[in-house]
């Protein structure tokens, strides 16, 4: 069906998209027959590649079995199995499941208001978040996320929440250079917690790796390790959004694992479903739920809450990573996807930098390499360069506004665990067919 006679409500008007019949491993094929290298993963959520039949009778049998408890007046086995494997491969204590990672990270800030309230600090209820980042759609999400490309269509509805600036090495927002700072970038999470009160802070919220709305940037060293001292001097929780990178997507359960670091509350999403059903973990450490505990009830309300279907999706997802050992694929795979970017970056005038951990990568397209200076956003230029690779059967996942002043062109990869080097180069084949063709018009 065509764009002009089509009753969804689809993401762009302008653009026919693909129908999609199915897939396999790593590629997907239209009603037209063509073949895609689904290179960005879905949405950077498809973790087990598409077709596997091990999660297909996963889910049909707990379809068939209870599809649905309300959490309100009952439980299922199926969940307190998800729950006690999860405890064992992140290290938190408590788990509640969701639909998606919007709701996760809304559940996650209600859980951090309610540990102080029902500790009778109710006025300890403001959530930091940063510059740059995205948690969600939610208006709740909206107003603690900053990416303001997404932001500026609801500024009216948003709170005017509190944000320091990003960890964003490449364009540092205070103009230092990386490795001769002294992480002012996380002293500023001090310096706002002093400004507002400590009183009234409940929360810092942030993503380990940056996803879209800083294409995968990467914390300088000794980031996080001042973050968790800070927030223990001011009985302020760290909220780790690991919506993207939960669930093995850099190479560990959580990426803030390789930094030695444990949050207060974490969230998950994408990757723990396999990329099969839509799951949402809002986790936490009993500390943190145990004022809530005492008091009796966890209230927030969501239909979907604790169904078993997601449970026994997430479970079998984390028992195929072990299985087949795919964290350790992840890093290999990982370690030669970045370097084999990097050679590409010194090939093309275009390509001013390359971030991100494991299977996430992100490749910063400029105007000119030595100033950093960015494309005209009017050019589209991510958008052409993803629309290129499409047309030579990759699908990539287009970014940009994370420049300080709103511009910024990006394009990440996030292709599932399984993924080959063969397959690799495969890709990264198309990517660049897809890049010389769109420089030959810019520069």
């Amino acid at each position: 069906m065509s764009k002009n006679n089509t009753h969804v409500l689809e993401y762009d008007f302008n653009f026919d998209f693909p129908k999609i019949t199915h897939g396999k491993g790593i590629y997907l094929y239209d009603t037209e027959g063509k073949e895609y290298i689904d290179g960005c993963g879905g949405m950077i959520s498809n973790s087990l590649g598409h077709g596997r039949e091990d999660m297909a009778k996963t889910i049909a049998d707990q379809t068939a079995n209870v599809a649905f408890v309300n959490r309100h007046v009952a439980t299922a086995d199926i969940i307190e199995k998800a729950a006690d494997k999860l405890s064992e491969v992140t290290g938190m204590d408590r788990f509640f499941t969701v639909c998606g990672g919007t709701e996760a990270n809304e559940i996650c800030t209600k859980i951090a208001r309610l540990h102080f309230y029902h500790k009778g600090q109710p006025n300890k209820n403001k959530i930091i978040g940063r510059w740059n980042s995205y948690h969600g759609y939610s208006i709740d999400t909206l107003s603690y996320g900053g990416h303001n490309g997404r932001r500026k269509e609801f500024m009216k509805y948003l709170r005017d929440d509190i944000h320091v600036v990003p960890p964003y090495c490449y364009r540092c927002w205070l103009g230092k250079e990386c490795g001769s700072c002294n992480l002012e970038c996380a002293n500023s999470l001090e310096e706002e917690i002093l400004k507002h009160g400590p009183e009234n802070i409940a929360a810092f919220i942030f993503e380990v790796v940056s996803g879209t709305a800083m294409n995968a940037a990467v914390a300088p060293d000794g980031y996080y390790k001042r973050i968790r001292e800070i927030c223990d001097k001011y009985d302020v929780l760290m909220i780790v959004d690991e919506v993207m990178t939960g669930a093995g997507r850099t190479g560990s359960m959580l990426a803030i694992d390789q930094y030695g670091i444990k949050p207060d509350i974490v969230t998950m999403a994408k990757s723990v479903g396999g990329g099969y059903f839509p799951v949402g973990i809002a986790c936490c450490t009993e500390e943190v739920i145990e004022p809530i505990k005492e008091y009796g009830l966890f209230s927030p309300v969501h239909t979907w809450a604790s169904n078993p279907i997601a449970s026994a999706a997430a479970l079998k997802t984390l028992e195929i990573f072990e299985e087949e050992n795919l964290f350790e694929n992840v890093r290999v795979q990982g370690a030669y996807l970045k370097d084999q970017l990097e050679a590409m970056k010194e090939r093309h005038p275009s390509i001013g930098n390359v971030s991100g951990k494991g299977l996430m990568m992100g490749v910063e397209f400029v105007k000119d390499k030595a100033t950093k200076e960015c494309f005209d956003p009017k050019l589209h230029v991510a958008d052409r360069i993803a629309l290129a690779a499409q047309e030579l059967g990759l699908f990539v996942m287009a970014t940009g506004g994370f420049a300080k002043e709103g511009a910024g062109d990006g394009i990440m990869f996030g292709p599932c665990f399984e993924i080959t080097k063969e397959e690799i180069d495969k890709m990264l084949d198309l990517f660049e067919q897809a890049i010389t063709a769109i420089e030959k018009d810019l520069l």
